[in-house]
């Protein structure tokens, strides 16, 4: 028989799992938890814009490969209305390198090449991804953009570059992001290039209220 101790001390554990279960299920819902600037070099449109994107993504992703090319049509389309803020959002268990090659953009963006770096990581996606070693590619990638590549490595190892990918793992695990590639359109999330362009669909309006005087 369970005495009213242990009683209580199951009814506080089973609490608290509850409490736990019912925070991240609100985060999914509802978007809660504050959103952390990025670098500059991982905002792309106007600090203004109307219409505001944060995409938490991996470069290892194949659907964050395809959402890039969308999110690049949409910045050419919305011009100054839209302003997209790229999150760091690696899925480790499943893709071993997706770190580095976070770590190694972000180094590439001190040098202002982020974005074209990027786009070389996501291109040759298939070649690097599930390598058994350091991918080569890393390196080739960075020479083919004539970056500094010891400054690249020495920025990659550094405990501040590391600490700031990581706090956009940590803030996206606090907004319920399970799943890469996830959005936050003005506060709103959606799932996955189909989602997003779901809600791409209400852009001219959200636009069009913006410019009313």
């Amino acid at each position: 028989m369970i005495d009213r101790k242990n009683a209580r001390l199951l009814t506080a554990a089973a609490l608290i799992v509850f409490l736990s279960t019912l925070a991240v299920l609100l985060g999914r819902q509802f978007s809660l938890g504050r959103t952390l600037p990025v670098p500059p070099f991982r905002a792309f449109g106007p600090e203004n814009a109307p219409v505001q994107i944060y995409e938490y993504t991996d470069f290892a992703c194949p659907a964050c490969r395809h959402a890039a090319g969308k999110v690049d049509e949409m910045l050419k389309v919305f011009g100054p209305g839209l302003r997209v803020s790229f999150k760091h959002y690696p899925l480790t268990g499943i893709h071993p390198w997706s770190l580095q090659a976070a770590l190694y953009a972000d180094c590439a963006g001190e040098q202002g090449r982020f974005k074209e770096y990027g786009d070389l990581l996501f291109a040759g996606q298939e070649k690097w991804a599930l390598a058994k070693e350091m991918p080569p590619e890393f390196e080739q990638y960075a020479r083919q953009l004539k970056l500094d590549w010891p400054k690249m490595q020495a920025c990659a190892a550094a405990p501040e570059t590391l600490r700031r990918v990581k706090l956009d793992m940590s803030e996206g695990d606090l907004r319920g992001v399970n799943a890469t590639p996830t959005f936050f359109i003005n506060g709103r999330r959606a799932v996955g290039a189909g989602q997003l362009l779901d809600q791409a669909m209400k852009f001219d309006n959200i636009l069009r209220s913006a410019a009313k005087p």
